[in-house]
């Protein structure tokens, strides 16, 4: 965990210097900043499988420091989703620890499986609900998504969720992974630019 931290922090301070502020604002280099800020996280795993640990502690802090304070704490998909942007200084409009808050129709959100034409891409997340009439409860982020409508599987990057299997959706997993996903179990996803504050 202590290697988890310096590497974080360094990569942080990296990223202000060498980019500053005003370069944050490009697609393009908030990709690569983030890929090392996932490489950092991935396999981060609970202390005792009760989504507790440092790290995941972080998580939550990002959000709110409240939210640690909780008994039993809560799940933490949606905060790691938020602190992959608040760890690179990127502010986004929704700061939540409810996963369906990240999928509004204001905020441009749909179901990729019904507008093939426009596919996720990368760092946008993604949202799962469990049921026919239930709400969205968990969340990931584009890993990696084949806009090739022939192409069924994707990569999704998730906190709180496990490292076996692709069938089902963990809501309640005990770690940070990258999972294959059938896009037939994405239910919505949001546009990056509809969610940064600075709208590009």
């Amino acid at each position: 965990m202590v290697k988890i931290r310096i590497l974080c922090i360094a990569l942080l301070l990296c990223n202000i210097f060498s980019f500053g502020q005003s370069n944050l604002d490009s697609t393009r280099k908030i990709r690569a900043i983030q890929k090392k800020v996932i490489l950092a996280q991935l396999n981060v795993r609970e202390e005792t499988g009760n989504n507790d640990g440092y790290q995941i502690d972080l998580y939550r802090v990002s959000v709110a420091k409240w939210l640690n304070a909780m008994k039993p704490k809560p799940a933490w998909c949606a905060c790691f989703y938020y602190f992959l942007f608040y760890s690179i200084d990127v502010k986004l409009t929704v700061r939540s620890a409810r996963a369906r808050e990240y999928f509004s129709d204001k905020l441009g959100s749909y179901n990729p499986n019904l507008r093939i034409e426009r596919p996720p891409e990368f760092g946008w997340p993604v949202g799962y609900k469990f049921g026919k009439n239930a709400e969205i409860r968990h969340i990931g982020s584009v890993y990696e998504w084949n806009p090739d409508p022939k192409v069924t599987m994707c990569r999704i990057l998730e906190g709180n969720t496990s490292s076996s299997g692709v069938t089902g959706v963990d809501r309640d997993g005990d770690g940070v992974y990258i999972k294959w996903r059938p896009k037939s179990a994405i239910y919505r996803c949001t546009p990056l630019n509809r969610l940064k504050t600075n709208g590009k």
